[in-house]
């Protein structure tokens, strides 16, 4: 057997941490890079290297912030590399603002809001979710319809029922969002 017990642990522990951080860190990255593709090369590479340095943690909380200090490391080095400026001659962008501690816990609580939205919307019965994220991609109402083959009155029902449940979910985090 080529891994103990305490590594495959560690590995499913390490997937969870994963699942969880992943996609608003890809978020995160997101705001520094301006491409998703790319954000998300990031964030796997970060987490590549985290697990190959194998830190310990004490909690969750110092936990998210090395993975959003690193994602955000990785991200301005990689702006600043020779490969970027190779691919995007045209960018110009001022890193000093993209250094600053007030982006970076800007775009950390834009990250982790989507986050908590996203997973509220996973809980939403399947055709309510998809009328919502499309909702949120920017369909009309009529292009929701047309893609899920349903009425437009259907689709505002959907959408009002949808909300009035987000809303509930979602209320604690807006009393959280206001002390920010």
């Amino acid at each position: 057997m080529p891994y103990g017990k305490s590594h495959i642990k560690k590995l499913t522990e390490y997937r969870s941490l994963f699942d969880a951080l992943y996609p608003p860190l890809c978020l995160f990255a997101n705001k520094y890079l301006n491409d998703m593709d790319t954000s998300k090369d990031v964030v796997q590479e970060v987490f590549i290297k985290i697990w190959e340095k194998q830190p310990i943690f004490t909690n969750h909380n110092t936990t998210k912030a090395y993975f959003y200090t690193t994602v955000k490391n990785h991200c301005l080095n990689y702006l600043k590399s020779k490969h970027y400026k190779t691919i995007d001659k045209a960018a110009t962008i001022d890193l000093s603002i993209l250094k600053t501690e007030d982006y970076f816990f800007s775009e950390i609580v834009t990250a982790e809001t989507y986050a908590q939205l996203y997973k509220a919307i996973e809980t939403l019965p399947k055709k309510s979710a998809k009328v919502i994220t499309l909702s949120l991609n920017k369909y009309t109402t009529n292009e929701i319809a047309e893609e899920l083959n349903i009425t437009p009155s259907t689709v505002r029902t959907q959408k009002s029922l949808a909300y009035q449940k987000l809303k509930g979910l979602l209320t604690p985090l807006k009393y959280l969002l206001s002390f920010l």
